[in-house]
């Protein structure tokens, strides 16, 4: 069975890549910095922009995991063989208290959450599902996985105003520009991709029929 992409990750790629574009049209349309008293962006604008991208860009994808999640336990729980009635309790027992809706979807907090759906491993499935994920046999390449964890460090600089781990980020290359940030979209395509994949797989797996 060839995996099909879910509503969340449709939704990633349509709506969510508005509401991201919407602020690098908007950065962009300032036009770009120029040299002392000639027109450009001014930089007291533009950087605080950037910055409202980076932290968009890691919100929406974090909504776009929690998306997956809700889907992925709401179809557990219906292919239980639970009662209707129940469906709304019990989803609602699935994701109460999980780590997303509080913190970073970092890489130990999707862990966590996924494990819930009874999806072990996740790491190594998703590097089964993302030749990019990893790069050991590529130690020039960081892969998609490094530059997610770089977007989540970037972003809690950011939101938390730590100008000490900030300026670190900028010494390693990490920086608080869009065009920094719109790089980064690509690797979170495929991340997206294959973290739907693999819901999708393991509950394909679980009841023996195509999720959605």
């Amino acid at each position: 069975m060839a995996h099909r992409p879910s509503f969340p990750l449709t939704r990633w790629s349509t709506d969510r890549r508005v509401a991201i574009d919407t602020l690098a049209l908007a950065h962009a349309q300032m036009g770009e910095l120029k040299g002392p008293g000639r027109p450009g962006r001014p930089l007291e604008i533009g950087r605080p922009l950037a910055h409202a991208y980076i932290v968009r860009v890691v919100a929406e994808f974090q909504a776009f995991t929690r998306d997956l999640h809700d889907l992925g336990a709401e179809l557990l729980v219906m292919g239980s063989g639970s009662r209707p009635d129940f469906t709304a309790l019990l989803v609602s027992a699935v994701t109460e208290g999980r780590q997303m809706n509080r913190s970073n979807s970092d890489l130990n907090t999707l862990r966590s959450d996924f494990r819930r759906l009874g999806i072990q491993g996740l790491n190594g499935r998703l590097e089964a599902a993302n030749g990019h994920w990893a790069t050991r046999r590529k130690p020039r390449r960081r892969g998609d996985k490094a530059y997610y964890e770089d977007l989540i460090r970037l972003r809690n600089a950011l939101a938390h105003g730590n100008q000490s781990d900030l300026d670190r980020l900028r010494r390693e290359g990490v920086l608080d520009t869009v065009s920094w940030g719109r790089a980064r979209l690509p690797g979170l395509d495929r991340t997206a991709k294959a973290l739907d994949r693999v819901v999708w797989e393991h509950l394909r797996t679980t009841f023996g029929a195509e999720p959605w």
